[in-house]
C-alpha cells in the first residue's frame, strides 16, 4: 500500500510539473499565430494553416515575394495569405494612389498599420521598406552567345535584357533586344530595338501612358533608325495571382532613316501613327511562366506602313537568380524600302534566342 501511495504521489507531482508545460507550449503556439511585433522577422500565414517566417519583399500583381527563413524567396498568392505580420517598415500604396509607411498587420479580415485600421481590399502595392528610390528597381538579362571556330568561323550573339522602376503610383519600363552575328568575316545579322513606357495608375486596373518611346536598327532591313514617341493609355483586362493581361495604345509620331534609297527616294521618312501593344504574361507552374508580347504599329507607307514586333517567351526557373529562356521573336513590315541596287528587304524576320536569363 505505501508502494502504491507513493506511486500516486509521484504521478500527480509529475502531472503537476507537466501542466505548466503544456501551458507554456500552446501559450507559446497561440503566440506564434498571432505574429508578436517584437520578433525580428516577417510572418504570413496561409489559408492552408502553413507558417512563414522571413522578410516581406513586395507585392506586385496580387503577387506577395517573400524570402523565407528556410525556403528562400516565394512567390505568394495574395489570395492564399489568411495573416500577415511586419516587423519593421513598409510601404502600402493604396487603390486610391496614396502611400502610407509603417509596421503592416493582417488578421481577421483587417489590416493595420501602426495601429491604425484599414480596409486590407484597398491594398494594391507593397514594397519593404521606407518609401525610398532603391526598393523600387528591378533588372532582368537574358544572354545567349555560339561560337565557332576551325573550318567555319562564326559568332552569334544575342541580348534581352528588362529593367523596371515600379513605385505604388507608377511604373516604368526599359527593354532592349539585340542579335549579332558574324560569319566568315561579314556581318550577316545586327539588330537593335529598345523600347521604354512610363505609367501612371489612375486605378488598380486602369492607367495613363503619358509616354513611350522605341528606337530600331537594322541595317539588313534597310534601317539606319526609326524612332517613335507617342503617348497613350492602357488597361489591365486580367490582373490576378497568376495571370495579368494588359492592353494599351495611342497616337505617335515617327521618324525613319534609310541606310540606302534609290535615286528618286527621300532617304528620311516622317509620319503620324497609331501604336497598339499587348502583353500576356501568365504562371503554367511553379517553375515555369510564359509571356507574349505583341507591338502594332500603323503609319504611311512610305514609312514602311504597317509594322509589328512580336516576342513570346518560356522562362524556366532554375534557382532563385537563374532561368532558362526560350524566345520566339517576329519582325513584319508591310512596305520594307528597297536599297541604292533596288533589293527589297523580306517583309518578315524570325528569331529563335536561347539564353539563360539573370534575375538582379
Amino acid at each position: 500500500m505505501r508502494i502504491q501511495a507513493l506511486s500516486l504521489c509521484i504521478m500527480a507531482g509529475s502531472m503537476a510539473i507537466a501542466a505548466p508545460v503544456l501551458a507554456t507550449t500552446e501559450e507559446a503556439r497561440t503566440d506564434l499565430l498571432q505574429f508578436p511585433s517584437n520578433t525580428k522577422y516577417d510572418w504570413v500565414k496561409l489559408t492552408s494553416d502553413e507558417i512563414l517566417r522571413g522578410d516581406i519583399k513586395n507585392l506586385y500583381d496580387d503577387k506577395l515575394l517573400f524570402d523565407s527563413d528556410t525556403l528562400d524567396d516565394l512567390s505568394l498568392d495574395w489570395e492564399d495569405i489568411l495573416w500577415l505580420q511586419s516587423a519593421g517598415t513598409v510601404s502600402v500604396g493604396f487603390t486610391d494612389l496614396t502611400t502610407r509607411t509603417g509596421k503592416l498587420s493582417i488578421r481577421d479580415g483587417k489590416a493595420y498599420i501602426d495601429g491604425v485600421e484599414f480596409n486590407p481590399n484597398d491594398i494594391m502595392t507593397i514594397i519593404a521598406g521606407e518609401d525610398t528610390e532603391a526598393n523600387y528597381w528591378s533588372t532582368k538579362i537574358t544572354l545567349g552567345a555560339n561560337l565557332r571556330s576551325g573550318n567555319t568561323e562564326q559568332l552569334d550573339y544575342s541580348a534581352i535584357a528588362k529593367t523596371t522602376r515600379r513605385s505604388t503610383e507608377s511604373r516604368f519600363k526599359a527593354d532592349y533586344i539585340g542579335n549579332y552575328s558574324r560569319s566568315e568575316g561579314d556581318s550577316t545579322a545586327n539588330n537593335h530595338r529598345l523600347n521604354s513606357t512610363f505609367d501612371w495608375f489612375i486605378s488598380k486596373r486602369f492607367y495613363l501612358r503619358p509616354v513611350f518611346a522605341e528606337v530600331y536598327k537594322d541595317p539588313f532591313l534597310n534601317l539606319n533608325y526609326r524612332t517613335t514617341v507617342g503617348s497613350g493609355v492602357g488597361y489591365n483586362i486580367i490582373d490576378n495571382s497568376k495571370t495579368e493581361w494588359s492592353i494599351s495604345g495611342g497616337p505617335a509620331y515617327s521618324y525613319t532613316r534609310y541606310d540606302h534609297v534609290e535615286a528618286d527616294q527621300a532617304r528620311a521618312e516622317s509620319s503620324a501613327s497609331v501604336v497598339l501593344d499587348t502583353v500576356y504574361d501568365t504562371e503554367i507552374t511553379k517553375d515555369i511562366d510564359f509571356t507574349a508580347q505583341y507591338r502594332m504599329q500603323y503609319g504611311n507607307q512610305e514609312s514602311g506602313g504597317y509594322t509589328h514586333h512580336a516576342v513570346s517567351t518560356l522562362s524556366v526557373e532554375l534557382t532563385d537568380i537563374f532561368d532558362l529562356d526560350l524566345s520566339f521573336v517576329w519582325d513584319h513590315t508591310q512596305n520594307p524600302r528597297a536599297n541604292s541596287s533596288g533589293v527589297v528587304p523580306m517583309q518578315n524576320d524570325y528569331q529563335v534566342i536561347i539564353g539563360f536569363g539573370i534575375d538582379l
